[in-house]
């Protein structure tokens, strides 16, 4: 069994990567033989450009640079402690004698030609692959450097060469086979003509030799060993939450290369895919990492489409006849115009080829592309019959793949849904008849926030919903206890973010719920101007921002984040209650349901009062009056005074079952009670700004100005006087209770004494209790009951916001 394996640049890129690509081929020299090809060292190929081009502008700083380039060779081979080092350093100083002498007649030469530039960067390989085999050497493998020239056979297009494989195929097996228990280091991206001049191979040129031997060997498997854990749904670059494919189509991964993905050139896989030989994309800095096998067998995807990839540095040229004169064959005088001057057509669209065309093409091909037009619609454009091409930068070709385009099933559509909801609009599109993918034209400007917005709906999870937890308190540490016990196969709610008051952290691919504290407190200090422009720029799809926090500062925010398209859940009352118009600002941006805000929790923890209130008035019912209990804090202190409970010790109480708020006077004072009831009028359509409530406060005025402690202290002096009062109210069968009322828009909110056999007297525990009279329910009001108050009721209200909004996101 033979395995090729191929290295890259970021794999050599020091001694350390070097030992460790060293400590892979002999972990697999254990079960197989193995052939290694070798790109240069990292960062040595654009060094090496930089070079001819500073030589050739007869820049002195060429030596110097070269010289650097010189010490890292040498030291990086010192360093690797050859057993035959004399030979080695024999070697390396033979390549870099000739490469100076290379470079030194480029001295002010100017402009480099395409055979001079091939010769000169064959040496980054050509060197690497003697430092490669003489640090196998050193583990005690037999190895040796082979130069690729001497066994691939080109054409003579420098730069780009096409492979004669028949030839090359001969000439490689005539070297290499069979190998023996001989470790051949191979240098990767280099070919030659029948003139033994030296040639490239272009764009994965590396991989393409690796290819070359795989089939010339019959190799049981191709790897190609790189910095990533395979091929990814997208550009991790630019998708932070792009995802390793475990597994591809040769076909596959042609489209994806084709169309500007970081992947294998299809020419790389074409020799294997003939042979069926499957080819591995593995991680040098990961080798435990599944990585990504290519073959000839379909998998299924967890999205609905496969990747999403972006080609950049590219050029769009607009042709179209003047008015309505028809310019016959004009489509297909315009391709082969552009063939007969070798520029490559990334994308064309023609909706009606006689009257106008549109070409995407490198953008370094543009002035080429516009002469060769010109020329071909000389006569037209000279009688007026065809317009001056228009040229148009500043533009990227986004591309999404999969099997499933083939059929379409909607897909297309539903790619531009997701952009229109994110208003963004391709200047053009195309996607052929039996095609896997379809391209899109947009502005630089869009297409970054595309790619990651098909990435995330198309490609990772189509029922991903990201979620940013802001809070981690009572409500917001249950609220994570119950996610990370959630299991539910049609949505993933994935934490993408979260904080305290003090620091926050993040990450794309997801927080575990049960990570989430401990990530918090390893992040960065919590900013809050930070966080809604992350969410906006990064998340602004399927995000739902959840505010534990009660915090006014963050309540301010929502209409940045809705306005983005971020959902929003809250339990804190702070915003519904500012002032009405604020109120109505947050409704705006629900009216479309695009945008969803749910605050169930605002009212009666986990009962449905809210959706109760919507559901009431979108089936054409009017909300008249509303009455009752609504503060479990109040129902747990008046049920524990009917007890003969003093009245410190049961304030002392809710504060230690995290029943109350942190400050029990938030409680206390009515507020809580007061903001409730506005959002209960506000939702049932009525104008009620704060100043129009009516509420009385439990606690002496003297006691609001005092610390915590304080108050505290001063606490029991107010226990004889509450015994009185519900005394009092025993004698006549009657119990206290803090009540709200809302009736025709007015608002009172207090102490009230109510028949101890009532519904309203009998409510014990932290139970809620409210009764709405409305047009169909005015004799018989309609009742809800239950908890109102505690962190379980609370988080698990706000839980169920969240899968609400996950729901109608995932119709």
């Amino acid at each position: 069994m033979l395995r090729i394996l191929k290295f890259g640049g970021s794999s050599l890129y020091d001694i350390n990567r070097i030992r460790n690509a060293v400590d892979i081929v002999n972990q697999q020299r254990k079960d197989a033989e193995v052939a290694v090809v070798v790109s240069a060292l990292g960062g040595v190929t654009d060094e090496l450009i930089a070079l001819m081009s500073l030589a050739s502008d007869a820049d002195a700083a060429w030596q110097e640079r070269f010289d650097l380039l010189k010490k890292r060779h040498e030291s990086t081979l010192a360093a690797l402690e050859p057993v035959d080092a004399d030979e080695q350093k024999e070697r390396i100083a033979h390549l870099l004698t000739a490469l100076e002498a290379e470079l030194s007649a480029l001295q002010g030469q100017g402009k480099i030609s395409p055979r001079q530039s091939d010769r000169v960067v064959s040496y980054g390989e050509r060197l690497s692959s003697n430092i490669f085999a003489a640090a196998l050497k050193a583990t005690g493998a037999e190895s040796g450097a082979y130069e690729s020239h001497k066994l691939v056979r080109t054409n003579n297009r420098f730069g780009d060469a096409d492979v004669d494989t028949i030839t090359t195929i001969r000439q490689i097996r005539q070297a290499l086979h069979p190998l023996n228990n001989l470790v051949p280091v191979v240098t990767g991206f280099i070919g030659s003509t029948s003139d033994n001049e030296i040639t490239t191979l272009g764009r994965s040129g590396s991989d393409y030799t690796a290819s070359l031997l795989g089939e010339a060997l019959d190799a049981h498997e191709v790897q190609i060993w790189t910095d990533v854990n395979g091929v990814l749904t997208a550009d991790p670059d630019i998708v932070p939450t792009a995802v390793t494919i475990p597994q591809l189509h040769y076909s596959e991964i042609a489209e994806m290369s084709h169309f500007g993905a970081k992947v294998l050139h299809p020419r790389t896989v074409l020799p294997l895919q003939a042979r069926n030989i499957p080819i591995l994309i593995k991680n040098t800095m990961s080798p435990e990492a599944r990585g990504t096998v290519i073959t000839r067998d379909y998998q299924a995807t967890s999205g609905r489409l496969r990747s999403v990839s972006v080609k950049k540095n590219i050029m769009v040229i607009a042709l179209r006849s003047r008015g309505l004169d028809r310019i016959h064959e004009l489509s297909l005088r315009t391709l082969k115009a552009l063939d007969r001057h070798g520029v490559q057509v990334h994308f064309q669209a023609a909706a009606s080829s006689d009257y106008g065309i549109t070409v995407v093409v490198p953008a370094d091909e543009a002035e080429s592309t516009r002469e060769a037009l010109l020329e071909e619609f000389e006569t037209e454009h000279e009688n007026g019959l065809i317009d001056t091409p228009q040229l148009l930068d500043q533009v990227s070709m986004v591309t999404v793949i999969g099997e499933k385009l083939e059929r379409d099933l909607g897909i297309s559509g539903a790619v531009l849904s997701v952009l229109g909801e994110n208003g963004i609009a391709p200047l053009a599109m195309a996607k052929g008849l039996a095609n896997r993918h379809l391209s899109l034209l947009l502005y630089n400007r869009e297409a970054e926030m595309a790619v990651r917005l098909l990435n995330d709906h198309f490609c990772i999870h189509t029922h991903r919903v990201r979620l940013f937890v802001a809070g981690t308190g009572a409500i917001g540490s249950k609220l994570l206890e119950l996610l990370g016990e959630l299991e539910d196969p049609k949505v993933d709610l994935s934490i993408i973010g979260a904080c305290d008051t003090d620091k926050m952290a993040w990450h794309p691919s997801g927080i575990p719920a049960a990570k989430v504290k401990e990530r918090i407190r390893q992040g960065q200090k919590t900013d809050w101007g930070f966080i809604v422009d992350h969410l906006i720029k990064e998340y602004p799809y399927r995000t739902v921002f959840v505010d534990a926090t009660g915090d006014a500062e963050v309540a301010r925010k929502y209409p940045q984040l809705l306005s983005a398209g971020i959902h929003i859940v809250t339990p804190s009352k702070r915003a519904n209650s500012f002032e009405q118009e604020y109120f109505d600002t947050l409704m705006s941006y629900t009216v479309n349901k695009n945008t969803h805000y749910l605050y169930e929790a605002t009212v009666g923890a986990g009962m449905p009062v809210i959706q109760t209130i919507k559901d009431l008035r979108r089936s054409g019912d009017e909300v008249r009056a509303v009455s009752g209990v609504v503060s479990g804090t109040m129902t747990y202190l008046f049920a524990g005074l009917e007890q003969g409970i003093p009245f410190d010790q049961i304030i002392r109480s809710v504060l230690r079952e995290g029943i109350s708020e942190p400050d029990p006077r938030d409680d206390l004072s009515g507020e809580d009670v007061a903001r409730k009831f506005l959002i209960l009028a506000r939702t049932s359509g009525f104008r009620v700004e704060r100043e129009d409530v009516s509420v009385e406060d439990v606690i002496p005025a003297g006691m609001k100005s005092l610390s915590l402690d304080a108050f505290f202290e001063k606490l029991p002096e107010e226990n004889a006087s509450w015994a009185d009062r519900v005394a009092e109210a025993s004698a006549r069968g009657e119990v206290l209770r803090y009540t709200g009322h809302l009736e025709n828009g007015a608002i009172r909110v207090g102490i009230e004494s109510v028949p101890k056999k009532s519904s309203l007297g009998t409510l014990q525990g932290t139970n809620n209790l409210l009764l709405f009279k409305t047009r169909r329910y005015s004799d018989q009001p309609l009742i809800i009951q239950g908890p109102g108050a505690g962190r379980e009721v609370t988080a698990a209200g706000v839980l169920a916001d969240i899968q609400k909004i996950s729901r109608r996101l995932l119709k």
